[in-house]
């Protein structure tokens, strides 16, 4: 009884795939995968960045109630009315750690002083930061080649900023 996998050879025994027959398919499932990888990867990005689009709008807004009641934006993330997710750090000012992002309100001498709030892809300032302005537009503004390829999956980059909405 033969299988779909075994020839039967002339001289009546069975023999297995040949080595080109293996070698094809492995060249096609290098093929799919290297077509496939980067495409992902661009998928998991996206992802990540509509998380660091929700933490900052959520210090944005907390910063924005904090500043209608005192008068001045808060300095300090513990000062704002905001559970944050992640440990606590202090990158500038005291803000929070997730698995993927630094994010805290925006001090006023930083690199953001247009920006209530920022969230920075980790490792710290290698590929991106999406950043709520005080105009209500949220940028993403790339510090790399790499980290430029990911904000313009949002939009067409302007510089080194893209404005996501």
């Amino acid at each position: 009884m033969n299988k779909i996998y075994q020839k039967t050879h002339p001289a009546g025994k069975n023999a297995g795939f040949t080595l080109i027959e293996l070698l094809v398919v492995v060249l096609i499932i290098g093929i799919l995968a290297a077509v496939a990888l980067p495409q992902y990867e661009k998928a998991v990005e996206k992802s990540r960045m509509a998380e660091a689009l929700t933490l900052v709008s959520s210090i944005a807004k907390a910063e924005q109630l904090y500043y209608m009641a005192n008068g001045e934006y808060a300095k300090d993330i513990d000062k704002l009315d905001l559970d944050f997710p992640g440990e606590r750090v202090n990158y500038y000012v005291n803000g929070f750690q997730t698995k993927n992002f630094i994010c805290r309100p925006v001090r006023e001498d930083g690199g953001w002083t247009d920006a209530l709030a920022v969230c920075n892809r980790l490792p710290r300032e290698t590929l991106y930061g999406i950043a709520y302005l005080k105009t209500g537009e949220v940028v993403c503004r790339s510090y790399n080649d790499k980290g430029k390829s990911f904000c313009r999956l949002w939009g067409p980059a302007n510089g080194r900023e893209v404005v996501l909405k």
